[in-house]
């Protein structure tokens, strides 16, 4: 009896397992271990090989910069337009002594070159151009007076490279030194320039012959003029001695220079002055 009951309950545990089966419908998987593929490599990075880290970004204080030009400014200065003579220039104010943009002549002072047919003239003409090229700049200085009566700035001028010119015609012969009171600031230093001149025989002091001193008639002859008579009624009196050493290129006509001729503007000793104008 035992043994049935123990049948009968091996009988029901079969039943209850079928009926599992049935309401699973498959079988309860089975625990096993499959090896895994290795990881695949990224697309964006070729097989074996490591993708560099990123740079970092730049460093302003490191990343060299190109720094603007400042604007291009010309020195100051005056502004040499032509040359006339050896002692006369054509210039361009830069508002100093000389208004601004104003174009005006300058007469170098304490100097004096031959006048245009002279001896040396050509000379000294292009000694000037030479040291005071047109287009470039020079410092221009004054003495007591400024001006003289025929408007003419009476300077001083250094030129770009620092030369003096007023004492550097005089000392290389191209001009002879002359005072004309009271613009004697550099007089000790262009007279010492015309004695080293005269010593080393340097430009017109050789190259010129002396002019023989024109002859003056005797206030008793026959033939001279009457007193405050102009011996040339139709010409007007040329500029006389005592200012700033006047040129032909000042005069817009011929005057009358007498036999004395201060300025030295009568080449032919006819007694008219700048007959060529």
């Amino acid at each position: 009896m035992i043994f049935g009951l123990l049948m009968c309950l091996g009988g029901l545990g079969a039943l209850l397992d079928a009926g599992k089966e049935r309401t699973s419908g498959t079988p309860a998987p089975t625990q096993t271990s499959t090896p895994q593929p290795p990881d695949k490599p990224r697309h964006d990075s070729p097989a074996g090989t490591t993708k560099p880290p990123a740079e970092p970004p730049d460093d302003p204080a490191k990343t060299p910069t190109t720094k603007p030009n400042p604007p291009s400014t010309a020195p100051p200065g005056v502004v040499v337009l032509r040359i006339i003579d050896g002692d006369t220039l054509e210039v361009r104010g830069d508002g100093r002594i000389l208004p601004k943009d104003t174009v005006a002549r300058v007469r170098l002072l304490q100097i004096d070159t031959p006048e245009r047919g002279a001896c040396f003239a050509d000379e000294a003409t292009a000694r000037t151009t030479t040291l005071l090229l047109p287009g470039s700049r020079i410092r221009a200085e004054r003495d007591v007076e400024v001006t003289d009566r025929y408007d003419r700035y009476l300077l001083y001028v250094w030129n770009e490279q620092g030369t003096f010119v007023n004492e550097s015609l005089v000392r290389s012969g191209h001009a002879e030194a002359v005072l004309y009171p009271p613009n004697d600031k550099y007089w000790t230093k262009i007279s010492d320039a015309e004695d080293a001149a005269q010593q080393t025989g340097a430009g017109l002091w050789t190259a010129c012959p002396e002019q023989p001193e024109t002859s003056i008639t005797p206030p008793d002859s026959p033939n001279s003029p009457a007193p405050d008579t102009p011996a040339r009624p139709d010409l007007p009196d040329g500029p006389p001695a005592g200012v700033p050493d006047m040129d032909c290129s000042d005069l817009s006509n011929p005057v009358w220079v007498g036999p004395d001729d201060p300025h030295r503007l009568d080449q032919d000793g006819d007694g008219i002055g700048c007959e060529t104008n």
